[in-house]
C-alpha cells in the first residue's frame, strides 16, 4: 500500500513530509532510517532535491511505523486533491469547437465548369479523454497525471485563459503551468490566442 501511495505524492508534498520528519527525528537518524546520506537529506530539507519513488516508499514506511497520525494527514490531503480535481472535471460545460468551412472554388464565366478534386484538411478530434492526452504527451507518473488533470480542468473551465490565472485557480506554481502549456501546444491540444492568452482546442472527457 505504501509503495502505491508514494507514487501519487507530488514533489511539494514529498518535501514537506521530509521536513516534518527532520523536525521529529533529526537529519542523521532520518538518513539512517531511509538509507541515504545526510547531504541528500539536507537537499530534501531545503527543496533543492526531491526523493525518488523508491526513497519515498521507504520514507512512507518510516512515517507509517512511527508517526501514523502524520501519514493520515497527508493521505487526507491527497484524497481532497483528487476530489477537487474530479469535481471540477464533472462540472465542466464546454462549447463545441466550430470546424473550419471548406473554401468553394470560383468558376470563370463562359467556361465549361471543371470537376476539381479538393483536398480535405485533416482535422484534430474535438474531444479527447485525459488518458489519451497523458499518453500522447508522455506523462506516465501518477502524481504528474494528477497535476495535469487539475490544470486541464481549470483551463477547460475558463476556455480563454492566461497562465497566471490558471496557476492561481489551481494552486500550482506558474513554472509548472508553463511547462504543461508548452507540451499541450506542441501536442496540438492548445493554442495561443494572443500574446498572453491561450485556449484548449479539444474538449476533455472523463
Amino acid at each position: 500500500m505504501s509503495a502505491d501511495l508514494a507514487k501519487f505524492m507530488p514533489s511539494d508534498m514529498r518535501t514537506r513530509i521530509v521536513q516534518d520528519l527532520i523536525t521529529e527525528m533529526g537529519i542523521r537518524p532520518l538518513s539512517n532510517a531511509i538509507g541515504v546520506n545526510s547531504k541528500t537529506v539536507y537537499k530534501y530539507k531545503f527543496g533543492s532535491s526531491c526523493p525518488t519513488d523508491g526513497t519515498m516508499m521507504r520514507i512512507v514506511e518510516v512515517v507509517k511505523e512511527r508517526y501514523p497520525s502524520l501519514l493520515k494527514r497527508y493521505i487526507d490531503e491527497l484524497q481532497d486533491d483528487f476530489s477537487v480535481a474530479l469535481d471540477i472535471l464533472q462540472k465542466l460545460e464546454v462549447r463545441p469547437i466550430e470546424k473550419p468551412r471548406a473554401a468553394v472554388p470560383k468558376v470563370k464565366k463562359l467556361q465549361r465548369p471543371k470537376v476539381q478534386k479538393h483536398e480535405v484538411p485533416v482535422e484534430r478530434a474535438t474531444e479527447a479523454t485525459k488518458f489519451t492526452i497523458y499518453e500522447n504527451l508522455g506523462v506516465s507518473n501518477p502524481s504528474d497525471r494528477m497535476t495535469l488533470a487539475k490544470i486541464l480542468a481549470v483551463m477547460q473551465g475558463m476556455q480563454i485563459f492566461a497562465l497566471a490565472d490558471v496557476a492561481q485557480k489551481s494552486n500550482i506554481p506558474l513554472d509548472i503551468i508553463k511547462k504543461y502549456a508548452d507540451m499541450l501546444i506542441k501536442g496540438g491540444y492548445a493554442e495561443k490566442t494572443s500574446r498572453d492568452t491561450y485556449r484548449l482546442m479539444v474538449k476533455m472527457q472523463m
